[in-house]
């Protein structure tokens, strides 16, 4: 299964080193899509490195407890050392009571001069997130059009924060110091795989990191944005949804078409609250 993992990410098997893990890294965000598909389709299955390598070489992508869980599994296989980390995703620099919402990692052992204390944060599963893994040392970074900081976690425990630039999809994430193992990661991925009240389970969303910027689907709505500035577009017909999703995402599957008619609604709906609001005067949201 790791020679599939490799053959779809289109990189050769070499021995570790910073420079491999950034190759890796890029070619992970930019080929295996960041999706709830299998959640809005009622398969969001369970947290094991079997099932997360199946979905990630099955071309079904993930959000970060298979994305990350899959990667870790690659890179402890080709012989880099890797912990799992808890996570806190935020809608807003001020939060930071969150609930468990997400799964990091740290590689280590890899000094190259950028980082010569060789300890990496990598994150395959962050979205719109990171292009390349960051030096876990406290700074600011640019990654293409977007610039992001690392810095102390507000949070009780010990640990990092990484704040996300104003135009991704969160505020930031706070990362716990210390390690994890994957059954950590259950009852998390159990609430917000099948809760109501899950941003998940609500409508498709499928997103892709390059090295010129971000593709997000949301809905029927299709969202650009690199150093020429932001591109919206939408989806109005269930072809051109679908060239979105195969053609952007990868995501090909003709039980998708099955997520077509709730895209639509969901975009109606935002559409008409939007008119709403302009109609009230109010700032839409």
């Amino acid at each position: 299964m790791i020679e599939a993992y490799l053959d779809l990410l289109g990189v050769p098997r070499r021995a570790p080193s910073a420079g491999y893990l950034r190759e890796l890294h890029r070619a992970h965000v930019a080929r295996v899509p960041y999706t709830n598909g299998e959640i809005m389709l009622g398969r969001p299955g369970t947290v094991t490195p079997d099932e997360a390598l199946r979905r990630v070489t099955a071309g079904l992508g993930g959000y970060c407890f298979h994305l990350n869980a899959a990667f870790s599994e690659l890179l402890r296989a080709l012989g880099f050392t890797v912990t799992l980390h808890r996570g806190y995703v935020v809608a807003a620099l001020d939060e930071v009571d969150a609930e468990l919402n997400h799964l990091a990692l740290q590689v280590h052992d890899l000094p190259d001069p950028s980082n010569p204390g060789g300890r990496w944060l990598a994150d395959a599963g962050l979205g719109d997130a990171l292009f390349d893994p960051l030096p876990l040392v406290d700074g600011d970074y640019e990654q293409g059009p977007f610039a992001y900081a690392l810095t102390v976690s507000p949070r009780p425990e010990a640990g990092w924060r990484l704040r996300h630039d104003p135009a991704g999809s969160f505020a930031a994430c706070d990362i716990v110091a210390a390690p994890a193992v994957l059954g950590d990661f259950a009852e998390a991925h159990e609430r917000l795989s099948t809760s109501a009240e899950s941003p998940f389970t609500r409508f498709l969303t499928a997103q892709r990191r390059t090295a010129a910027g971000m593709d997000i689907l949301r809905g029927c709505t299709l969202l650009g944005i690199d150093a020429a500035g932001r591109r919206e577009e939408h989806l109005a017909s269930r072809e051109r949804w679908r060239e979105a999703l195969a053609e952007l995402f990868g995501l090909t599957g003709d039980d998708l078409d099955a997520l077509w008619p709730g895209a639509l609604a969901a975009h109606e709906e935002w559409t008409a609250r939007r008119r709403a609001t302009a109609d009230e005067g109010v700032p839409a949201a």
